[in-house]
């Protein structure tokens, strides 16, 4: 996960010293911050109609529950309006996610790999903020360990005992962003 992170950041910073008159901006998502999910989110414009948006989300003992969350979501968006970061787009997301939460009386640790469409709309509020609402659907395929706690340790030996695929929304949102020129 961290060599991915490392990977992005890198090609953002490579992708952009080719690129003349970029807009780049820094955001974050106002729903995961209420979540208590901190998320630091940053879109580089590469074309007249297309942009870049990385995502990377980091959450331990959401409210005080025992959840750990880390994952990187990285999307190429397609801005109808013929300006990026202005009104309507449709973008292809990819996630990476590694969690290890208990809900209830059930535990479950494991890694995700997904992708899917975003759809959303960007409000410009000033020259420099925007407000972004948007959602994505996709399918994402799981390996975990899925138990109950209390569960004798001869059990727990089979450490991928959960595999598939699933249909799910993996982003919601609403974002403010600031734009750096």
């Amino acid at each position: 996960m961290r060599r991915s992170l490392f990977l992005m950041i890198t090609m953002l910073c490579l992708g952009s010293t080719a690129v003349r008159a970029q807009l780049l901006a820094v955001k974050t998502d106002a729903l995961m911050d209420v979540l208590m999910v901190p998320n630091l989110n940053a879109e580089l414009v590469v074309g007249e109609r297309s942009s870049i948006n990385a995502s990377v989300l980091f959450s331990h003992k959401i409210y005080g529950k025992d959840m750990k969350l880390m994952a990187l979501m990285p999307e190429y968006r397609f801005w109808f309006n013929g300006r990026p970061m202005t009104r309507e787009f449709v973008g292809l997301a990819v996630i990476g996610a590694e969690y290890d939460l208990t809900w209830g009386k059930e535990v479950y640790n494991g890694n995700a790999l997904g992708a899917g469409l975003t759809f959303g709309y960007s409000f410009n509020l000033s020259n420099r903020w925007n407000l972004e609402c948007y959602g994505s659907v996709g399918a994402i395929y799981y390996d975990q360990k899925h138990y109950y706690t209390g569960d004798h340790e001869e059990y727990l030996d089979n450490r991928n005992n959960s595999r598939g695929y699933a249909v799910i929304p993996f982003k919601l949102g609403v974002s403010f962003s600031y734009i750096i020129r």
